[in-house]
């Protein structure tokens, strides 16, 4: 009878540790800490750092007028976020504009109906001057955001960043061509 419990209680004690291990953490994470922020959306809401606190959320740089590499990171965005839906996953979308003087909320809300975007779960923020999101994004997301005189066209990272609920980034993946979808939603279930 002795053996018959040291063998439960072993296989109980394995099983356990093999749960903690199991999503428990982001391989080899980030861990760049947010500052503050406080910008508005699409509906002309604020948004900022202390809203999306205590949510997991996905964070991208995009701009309207776009010719190259927006459309597509917009559209596996619009993707990410049905999955994520169909999944019954509680995660937020956040689409920083890196040309704030010329997408205004209406404009970045008629821009984002195009994707089919649902605004419940997903802002599109801008409300910034153009050196602001510049610092903003290298600071915060260590990605390249460069506006050229001669040029409409901004320069800026591709990257879609998972943050976790205490506003810390994670992880970055590709967003322009094959987004690694399942690794995302992964990532999102293991920091929820």
């Amino acid at each position: 009878m002795k053996s018959w419990s040291y063998k439960l209680f072993f296989l109980l004690l394995i099983s356990c540790m093999m749960l903690a291990a199991c999503g428990s953490k982001i391989e080899n994470p980030l861990n760049w800490k947010m500052d503050s922020f406080s910008y508005v959306n699409q509906d002309q809401k604020k948004v900022g750092l202390s809203q999306l606190k205590g949510n997991v959320w996905i964070a991208n740089f995009i701009f309207t007028s776009c010719e190259t590499v927006c459309p597509p990171m917009t559209a596996h965005m619009a993707k990410l976020q049905k999955m994520a839906k169909d999944e019954g996953l509680d995660v937020r979308f956040v689409s920083f504009s890196v040309d704030p003087e010329v997408d205004t909320p209406p404009k970045l809300k008629d821009y984002a109906t195009k994707f089919g975007a649902d605004f419940s779960n997903w802002d599109f923020l801008t409300g910034y001057k153009q050196a602001e999101i510049e610092k903003f994004a290298l600071d915060q997301f260590k990605t390249i955001v460069k506006k050229p005189q001669e040029n409409p066209q901004v320069i800026h990272g591709t990257d879609f960043f998972l943050i976790d609920k205490d506003g810390v980034v994670q992880k970055s993946y590709q967003g322009v061509t094959d987004p690694p979808y399942e690794d995302m939603l992964k990532d999102i279930k293991t920091l929820q």
